[in-house]
């Protein structure tokens, strides 16, 4: 009778098994490699980055999103009130260049009335140059006929035009006039009274009506 050994047995039973396994796994391997590569995996969609508070962000400002609200003629009217603006400044612009002008001109004119009032001084200084040498030369003349004998000054004064006559009376001493007037022609002291008489408390020394002696 054979006696059979069973360790060995199963030694030998678990190596195949073992080796069988390994086959298995091996041709798997082969088989499995290519499918793999030629099929891709389908990549997922991009998720959106969580927000862990929402109520903490900031909306974007109202001008970055597109107002649906406005309308064609509201866009018109914008149009028309630039428009509007546009002129309104080009006015403005206008009116500043016309008041500059102004102003310029009333400096210029302001400069002119200011040289005009110096020559108007000017010349009513030499008025009263003129003037102050005529009543110096009328005083003289005065002066000589009061000296002389009043017959004689009368003698001068019938032959004297009435322009000159006069200036010298109303300029000579009361008394020394009414003695010269007394002896006059009666016609010539009447017409000189009349014209003193006419011409009144106006016709004073100095008088700018008074026509200019003869030296």
């Amino acid at each position: 009778m054979i006696r059979i050994r069973l360790l060995p047995l199963t030694i030998l039973a678990m190596f195949l098994l073992l080796a069988e396994k390994t086959f298995i796994l091996a041709g798997a391997a082969v088989a499995g490699t290519p499918a793999a590569a030629a099929t891709p995996q389908a990549s997922s969609p991009p998720q959106p980055p969580t927000i862990a508070n929402w109520d903490s962000t900031q909306p974007p400002p109202a001008i970055c999103r597109p107002d649906a609200t406005i309308n064609p003629s509201e866009v018109a009217v914008l149009s028309a009130l630039r428009q509007r603006s546009a002129a309104l400044d080009s006015r403005q612009a206008a009116l500043d260049r016309k008041q500059a002008l102004v102003e310029a001109s009333e400096q210029n004119l302001s400069s002119q009335l200011a040289g005009l009032r110096a020559v108007e001084a000017r010349l009513n200084a030499l008025s009263q140059t003129q003037t102050q040498a005529s009543d110096d030369r009328w005083q003289a003349l005065v002066a000589t006929y009061e000296a002389m004998d009043p017959q004689a000054a009368a003698g001068i004064f019938n032959g004297l035009d009435n322009s000159v006559l006069l200036p010298v009376l109303t300029r000579m001493n009361s008394r020394k006039a009414a003695v010269v007037l007394a002896n006059m022609e009666p016609d010539k002291a009447r017409q000189a009274t009349e014209l003193m008489a006419g011409q009144g408390p106006s016709l004073t020394l100095g008088s700018a009506a008074s026509p200019t002696p003869s030296p």
